[in-house]
Protein backbone atom coordinates (compact mmCIF):
# COMPACT_ATOMS: atom_id res chain seq x y z
CA UNK A 1 0.00 0.00 0.00
CA UNK A 2 1.18 3.76 -0.96
CA UNK A 3 1.77 5.84 1.34
CA UNK A 4 -1.27 8.37 -0.01
CA UNK A 5 -3.78 5.17 0.33
CA UNK A 6 -2.16 4.92 3.87
CA UNK A 7 -2.59 8.01 5.18
CA UNK A 8 -6.31 8.26 3.40
CA UNK A 9 -7.17 4.55 5.35
CA UNK A 10 -5.94 5.98 8.36
CA UNK A 11 -7.32 9.42 8.64
CA UNK A 12 -11.00 7.02 7.60
CA UNK A 13 -10.53 4.87 10.51
CA UNK A 14 -10.23 7.85 13.04
CA UNK A 15 -13.05 9.57 11.52
CA UNK A 16 -14.89 6.22 12.03
CA UNK A 17 -13.46 5.78 15.29
CA UNK A 18 -14.46 9.62 15.82
CA UNK A 19 -18.23 9.15 14.80
CA UNK A 20 -18.51 5.78 16.82
CA UNK A 21 -17.73 7.49 20.05
CA UNK A 22 -19.05 10.75 19.83
CA UNK A 23 -22.43 9.10 19.52
CA UNK A 24 -21.82 6.24 21.96
CA UNK A 25 -19.74 7.40 24.33
CA UNK A 26 -22.07 7.95 27.09
CA UNK A 27 -24.31 5.56 26.25
CA UNK A 28 -25.45 2.89 28.96
CA UNK A 29 -22.87 4.32 31.13
CA UNK A 30 -24.47 4.79 34.40
CA UNK A 31 -22.39 6.49 37.87
CA UNK A 32 -23.17 6.87 41.16
CA UNK A 33 -21.13 7.98 44.28
CA UNK A 34 -22.33 7.72 48.05
CA UNK A 35 -21.36 7.83 51.84
CA UNK A 36 -21.08 4.65 54.08
CA UNK A 37 -23.06 6.60 56.31
CA UNK A 38 -25.10 9.50 55.95
CA UNK A 39 -23.71 11.26 59.60
CA UNK A 40 -21.31 10.87 61.60
CA UNK A 41 -19.38 12.83 64.53
CA UNK A 42 -16.53 15.23 64.59
CA UNK A 43 -13.37 13.33 64.31
CA UNK A 44 -15.02 10.17 62.67
CA UNK A 45 -14.14 7.99 59.52
CA UNK A 46 -16.67 6.41 56.73
CA UNK A 47 -16.16 5.68 53.33
CA UNK A 48 -17.05 7.48 50.03
CA UNK A 49 -18.13 4.67 48.03
CA UNK A 50 -17.91 5.20 43.73
CA UNK A 51 -19.64 2.19 41.53
CA UNK A 52 -19.46 2.80 37.48
CA UNK A 53 -20.60 0.65 35.02
CA UNK A 54 -20.36 0.23 31.03
CA UNK A 55 -23.19 -1.39 29.73
CA UNK A 56 -22.43 -1.69 26.63
CA UNK A 57 -19.89 -3.42 24.05
CA UNK A 58 -17.72 -0.28 22.97
CA UNK A 59 -15.28 -0.22 25.55
CA UNK A 60 -14.10 2.85 27.17
CA UNK A 61 -9.90 3.39 27.46
CA UNK A 62 -10.06 6.34 29.72
CA UNK A 63 -13.07 8.00 31.85
CA UNK A 64 -12.08 11.05 34.09
CA UNK A 65 -14.16 12.12 36.67
CA UNK A 66 -14.51 15.74 38.32
CA UNK A 67 -15.99 17.06 41.13
CA UNK A 68 -16.12 19.67 44.14
CA UNK A 69 -16.81 19.68 47.46
CA UNK A 70 -16.03 21.81 50.77
CA UNK A 71 -12.56 20.96 52.04
CA UNK A 72 -13.42 20.00 55.53
CA UNK A 73 -12.98 16.20 55.07
CA UNK A 74 -9.92 14.73 54.39
CA UNK A 75 -9.46 11.60 51.81
CA UNK A 76 -6.69 9.84 52.37
CA UNK A 77 -4.31 8.70 49.45
CA UNK A 78 -5.16 6.43 46.96
CA UNK A 79 -3.98 5.19 43.23
CA UNK A 80 -6.33 6.86 40.46
CA UNK A 81 -7.51 9.22 42.93
CA UNK A 82 -6.39 13.20 43.06
CA UNK A 83 -7.33 15.75 45.14
CA UNK A 84 -6.54 19.46 45.09
CA UNK A 85 -7.06 21.41 48.18
CA UNK A 86 -7.83 25.19 48.21
CA UNK A 87 -8.96 27.00 51.64
CA UNK A 88 -12.70 26.46 50.86
CA UNK A 89 -13.36 23.59 48.72
CA UNK A 90 -10.98 20.85 47.37
CA UNK A 91 -11.04 18.82 43.84
CA UNK A 92 -11.61 15.28 43.34
CA UNK A 93 -10.36 13.51 39.77
CA UNK A 94 -10.83 9.76 39.75
CA UNK A 95 -9.31 8.21 36.58
CA UNK A 96 -11.29 5.02 35.14
CA UNK A 97 -10.63 2.58 32.00
CA UNK A 98 -13.70 0.47 31.78
CA UNK A 99 -13.64 -2.64 28.94
CA UNK A 100 -17.52 -3.80 27.73
CA UNK A 101 -19.84 -4.54 30.34
CA UNK A 102 -17.53 -3.61 33.26
CA UNK A 103 -18.70 -2.80 36.74
CA UNK A 104 -15.91 -1.00 39.11
CA UNK A 105 -16.78 -0.16 42.32
CA UNK A 106 -13.75 2.29 44.24
CA UNK A 107 -14.10 3.00 48.44
CA UNK A 108 -12.69 6.22 49.40
CA UNK A 109 -11.49 6.35 53.00
CA UNK A 110 -12.28 10.18 54.66
CA UNK A 111 -11.59 11.46 58.12
CA UNK A 112 -13.98 14.33 59.14
CA UNK A 113 -11.80 17.20 61.45
CA UNK A 114 -15.03 19.46 61.57
CA UNK A 115 -18.89 19.75 61.73
CA UNK A 116 -20.64 20.77 59.42
CA UNK A 117 -23.15 19.93 56.19
CA UNK A 118 -20.68 18.68 53.33
CA UNK A 119 -22.69 18.54 49.41
CA UNK A 120 -22.12 17.04 46.23
CA UNK A 121 -24.40 18.03 44.10
CA UNK A 122 -22.63 17.05 40.75
CA UNK A 123 -20.05 14.93 38.82
CA UNK A 124 -18.10 16.10 35.57
CA UNK A 125 -17.62 12.92 33.48
CA UNK A 126 -15.02 12.93 30.34
CA UNK A 127 -14.59 10.33 28.89
CA UNK A 128 -12.96 9.44 24.51
CA UNK A 129 -11.71 6.82 22.42
CA UNK A 130 -7.68 5.61 22.51
CA UNK A 131 -6.42 8.13 20.03
CA UNK A 132 -8.04 11.21 21.52
CA UNK A 133 -9.73 12.17 18.89
CA UNK A 134 -13.27 11.76 20.31
CA UNK A 135 -13.82 13.92 23.53
CA UNK A 136 -16.77 14.43 25.47
CA UNK A 137 -17.71 16.03 28.90
CA UNK A 138 -21.00 15.39 31.00
CA UNK A 139 -22.17 16.37 33.71
CA UNK A 140 -24.38 13.85 36.54
CA UNK A 141 -26.60 15.03 39.24
CA UNK A 142 -25.75 13.25 42.31
CA UNK A 143 -27.42 15.39 45.37
CA UNK A 144 -24.87 13.57 47.85
CA UNK A 145 -24.81 15.47 51.40
CA UNK A 146 -23.44 14.34 54.61
CA UNK A 147 -23.42 15.57 58.32
CA UNK A 148 -20.91 15.87 60.78
CA UNK A 149 -21.81 15.86 63.94
CA UNK A 150 -19.71 18.10 66.37
CA UNK A 151 -18.32 16.28 69.10
CA UNK A 152 -19.28 16.40 72.43
CA UNK A 153 -17.80 18.40 75.52
CA UNK A 154 -17.36 16.56 78.43
CA UNK A 155 -20.72 16.65 80.47
CA UNK A 156 -18.36 17.01 83.65
CA UNK A 157 -16.46 19.41 82.82
CA UNK A 158 -18.95 21.78 82.90
CA UNK A 159 -19.30 24.22 85.90
CA UNK A 160 -20.99 23.37 88.79
CA UNK A 161 -23.60 25.46 88.64
CA UNK A 162 -24.74 24.58 85.54
CA UNK A 163 -24.29 20.84 86.71
CA UNK A 164 -26.92 21.95 89.95
CA UNK A 165 -28.96 24.05 87.68
CA UNK A 166 -29.60 20.86 85.11
CA UNK A 167 -29.86 18.38 87.63
CA UNK A 168 -33.03 20.44 89.15
CA UNK A 169 -34.70 20.69 85.89
CA UNK A 170 -35.98 16.90 85.86
CA UNK A 171 -37.13 17.72 89.32
CA UNK A 172 -38.94 20.57 88.59
CA UNK A 173 -40.80 19.33 85.57
CA UNK A 174 -43.09 17.56 88.22
CA UNK A 175 -44.28 20.42 90.48
CA UNK A 176 -47.18 21.18 87.64
CA UNK A 177 -50.99 19.79 87.99
CA UNK A 178 -51.92 19.22 84.16
CA UNK A 179 -55.73 20.07 84.17
CA UNK A 180 -56.04 17.77 80.97
CA UNK A 181 -54.34 14.73 82.22
CA UNK A 182 -55.93 12.47 84.69
CA UNK A 183 -54.34 9.08 86.75
CA UNK A 184 -57.04 7.79 88.14
CA UNK A 185 -59.66 9.01 91.07
CA UNK A 186 -59.65 10.07 94.75
CA UNK A 187 -62.39 10.50 97.24
CA UNK A 188 -63.44 14.06 97.15
CA UNK A 189 -62.19 16.69 99.43
CA UNK A 190 -62.75 20.20 100.04
CA UNK A 191 -62.26 22.58 97.72
CA UNK A 192 -62.71 20.27 94.90
CA UNK A 193 -64.73 21.82 92.27
CA UNK A 194 -67.93 20.13 91.48
CA UNK A 195 -66.62 19.86 87.75
CA UNK A 196 -64.29 17.44 89.43
CA UNK A 197 -66.89 15.57 90.37
CA UNK A 198 -66.56 11.73 88.32
CA UNK A 199 -69.92 10.51 88.88
CA UNK A 200 -69.39 6.93 87.11
CA UNK A 201 -66.89 6.84 90.09
CA UNK A 202 -69.14 7.89 92.55
CA UNK A 203 -72.27 5.72 91.86
CA UNK A 204 -70.10 2.71 91.73
CA UNK A 205 -68.33 3.33 95.17
CA UNK A 206 -70.98 5.08 97.26
CA UNK A 207 -69.03 8.01 97.93
CA UNK A 208 -67.94 10.96 96.26
CA UNK A 209 -64.94 10.57 93.72
CA UNK A 210 -63.47 13.33 91.85
CA UNK A 211 -60.89 12.91 89.24
CA UNK A 212 -57.30 12.96 90.33
CA UNK A 213 -54.80 14.88 87.80
CA UNK A 214 -51.43 13.61 86.58
CA UNK A 215 -48.38 16.11 86.75
CA UNK A 216 -46.70 17.30 83.18
CA UNK A 217 -43.26 18.91 82.01
CA UNK A 218 -44.63 22.59 82.04
CA UNK A 219 -41.61 23.66 81.05
CA UNK A 220 -38.55 23.45 78.71
CA UNK A 221 -34.75 23.63 78.07
CA UNK A 222 -33.81 26.46 75.30
CA UNK A 223 -30.55 26.43 74.61
CA UNK A 224 -29.16 29.74 73.55
CA UNK A 225 -25.94 29.93 71.47
CA UNK A 226 -23.99 32.96 71.00
CA UNK A 227 -22.03 33.39 67.87
CA UNK A 228 -20.78 36.93 68.45
CA UNK A 229 -17.36 36.40 70.05
CA UNK A 230 -17.16 39.65 71.49
CA UNK A 231 -20.17 42.49 72.35
CA UNK A 232 -18.47 44.95 69.57
CA UNK A 233 -19.02 42.27 67.00
CA UNK A 234 -20.50 43.13 63.59
CA UNK A 235 -20.92 39.85 61.46
CA UNK A 236 -17.54 38.23 61.13
CA UNK A 237 -16.31 36.13 64.34
CA UNK A 238 -12.59 36.52 64.58
CA UNK A 239 -12.14 33.52 66.81
CA UNK A 240 -14.46 30.59 65.39
CA UNK A 241 -12.81 28.09 67.64
CA UNK A 242 -14.53 29.60 70.66
CA UNK A 243 -17.92 29.46 69.04
CA UNK A 244 -16.85 25.97 68.08
CA UNK A 245 -16.08 25.20 71.83
CA UNK A 246 -19.39 26.53 72.74
CA UNK A 247 -21.31 24.39 70.24
CA UNK A 248 -19.69 21.18 71.65
CA UNK A 249 -21.18 22.42 75.13
CA UNK A 250 -24.27 23.04 73.32
CA UNK A 251 -24.50 19.14 72.19
CA UNK A 252 -23.16 17.91 75.89
CA UNK A 253 -26.31 19.85 77.34
CA UNK A 254 -28.79 18.72 74.97
CA UNK A 255 -27.34 15.05 75.31
CA UNK A 256 -27.83 15.21 79.12
CA UNK A 257 -31.58 16.89 79.07
CA UNK A 258 -32.96 14.33 76.47
CA UNK A 259 -31.64 11.68 78.34
CA UNK A 260 -33.63 13.29 81.17
CA UNK A 261 -36.88 13.44 79.30
CA UNK A 262 -36.69 17.31 79.56
CA UNK A 263 -38.51 19.29 76.24
CA UNK A 264 -35.47 20.91 74.27
CA UNK A 265 -35.37 23.79 72.32
CA UNK A 266 -32.87 25.43 70.36
CA UNK A 267 -32.00 29.03 69.46
CA UNK A 268 -28.75 30.55 67.73
CA UNK A 269 -28.39 34.09 66.15
CA UNK A 270 -26.53 32.30 63.21
CA UNK A 271 -27.97 30.71 60.45
CA UNK A 272 -28.64 27.57 59.03
CA UNK A 273 -26.28 25.97 56.09
CA UNK A 274 -28.93 24.85 53.62
CA UNK A 275 -31.80 26.77 55.15
CA UNK A 276 -32.39 29.27 52.10
CA UNK A 277 -33.64 32.35 54.06
CA UNK A 278 -30.54 33.84 56.28
CA UNK A 279 -32.36 33.59 59.55
CA UNK A 280 -31.77 32.77 62.93
CA UNK A 281 -31.95 29.35 64.36
CA UNK A 282 -35.45 28.72 66.16
CA UNK A 283 -36.09 26.05 67.49
CA UNK A 284 -38.09 25.29 70.02
CA UNK A 285 -39.22 21.57 70.87
CA UNK A 286 -37.08 19.10 69.50
CA UNK A 287 -37.89 15.43 68.84
CA UNK A 288 -34.57 13.68 69.51
CA UNK A 289 -30.85 14.31 69.93
CA UNK A 290 -30.23 13.45 66.46
CA UNK A 291 -32.08 16.49 65.58
CA UNK A 292 -30.38 18.87 67.84
CA UNK A 293 -27.15 17.16 66.28
CA UNK A 294 -28.77 17.61 62.91
CA UNK A 295 -28.98 21.23 63.85
CA UNK A 296 -25.59 22.17 65.20
CA UNK A 297 -23.77 20.42 62.80
CA UNK A 298 -25.88 22.80 60.04
CA UNK A 299 -25.45 26.23 62.22
CA UNK A 300 -22.88 28.73 60.02
CA UNK A 301 -21.16 31.08 61.86
CA UNK A 302 -22.81 34.09 60.39
CA UNK A 303 -24.21 36.13 62.50
CA UNK A 304 -27.83 37.12 61.32
CA UNK A 305 -28.89 39.34 64.26
CA UNK A 306 -27.58 40.25 67.65
CA UNK A 307 -28.12 37.97 70.51
CA UNK A 308 -29.94 40.56 72.79
CA UNK A 309 -32.08 41.37 69.73
CA UNK A 310 -33.13 37.52 69.13
CA UNK A 311 -34.22 37.17 73.33
CA UNK A 312 -36.20 40.29 72.97
CA UNK A 313 -38.30 38.48 70.11
CA UNK A 314 -38.51 36.02 72.91
CA UNK A 315 -39.82 38.55 75.16
CA UNK A 316 -42.10 40.13 72.87
CA UNK A 317 -43.82 36.34 72.27
CA UNK A 318 -44.56 36.29 75.68
CA UNK A 319 -42.37 33.10 76.26
CA UNK A 320 -42.76 32.04 79.73
CA UNK A 321 -42.04 29.38 82.02
CA UNK A 322 -38.73 28.25 80.16
CA UNK A 323 -35.48 27.53 81.22
CA UNK A 324 -32.81 29.56 79.00
CA UNK A 325 -29.33 28.05 79.03
CA UNK A 326 -27.08 31.11 77.63
CA UNK A 327 -23.56 29.94 75.81
CA UNK A 328 -21.72 33.52 75.27
CA UNK A 329 -18.20 34.52 74.95
CA UNK A 330 -20.00 37.84 76.24
CA UNK A 331 -22.03 39.64 78.30
CA UNK A 332 -22.99 43.10 77.02
CA UNK A 333 -24.97 45.32 78.71
CA UNK A 334 -27.72 45.14 76.13
CA UNK A 335 -27.92 40.98 76.13
CA UNK A 336 -27.89 41.32 80.37
CA UNK A 337 -30.75 43.40 79.74
CA UNK A 338 -32.61 41.21 77.21
CA UNK A 339 -31.87 38.71 79.76
CA UNK A 340 -33.42 40.33 82.49
CA UNK A 341 -36.75 41.08 80.61
CA UNK A 342 -37.04 37.33 80.27
CA UNK A 343 -36.77 36.94 83.36
CA UNK A 344 -39.46 39.32 84.44
CA UNK A 345 -41.94 36.91 82.36
CA UNK A 346 -41.35 33.73 85.04
CA UNK A 347 -38.34 32.26 82.26
CA UNK A 348 -35.10 30.80 84.45
CA UNK A 349 -31.72 31.77 82.79
CA UNK A 350 -28.46 30.45 83.36
CA UNK A 351 -25.22 31.00 81.38
CA UNK A 352 -22.16 29.50 80.44
CA UNK A 353 -19.25 31.66 79.70
CA UNK A 354 -17.07 30.59 76.91
CA UNK A 355 -13.66 32.16 77.65
CA UNK A 356 -10.35 32.57 75.80
CA UNK A 357 -8.77 29.47 75.84
CA UNK A 358 -11.84 27.50 75.08
CA UNK A 359 -13.13 26.96 78.51
CA UNK A 360 -16.33 27.46 80.11
CA UNK A 361 -17.62 29.38 83.17
CA UNK A 362 -20.59 29.58 85.03
CA UNK A 363 -22.23 31.80 87.20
Amino acid sequence: MSLPWFIITTLLLLMVIYVIYDRNTFKKVRYTRYFSESSVYEGGQLEMVEEITNGKLLPLPWLRLESSISSGLTFGNQENFGVSTGQIYQNHVSLFSLKSYRHIKRRHLITCPQRGLFRLDSVTMTAGDPFGVSRRSQTFPLQLELLVYPGMADFNDLPLPVHSWLGELPVKRWIVEDPFLTAGTREYMPGDSLGSINWKATARTGSMQVHRKDYTADSRLIICINVEDSDSMWRTVNNAERIEWGIRCAAAVGEYAMGHGIETGLLSNGRLDGGGAREPVSARSLGSLEELMGLLACLNLDRTIPMSSLLELETESGSSNNDYLIITSHRGNELQQAVEQLKMLGNGVEWLDITDTGRVVGA
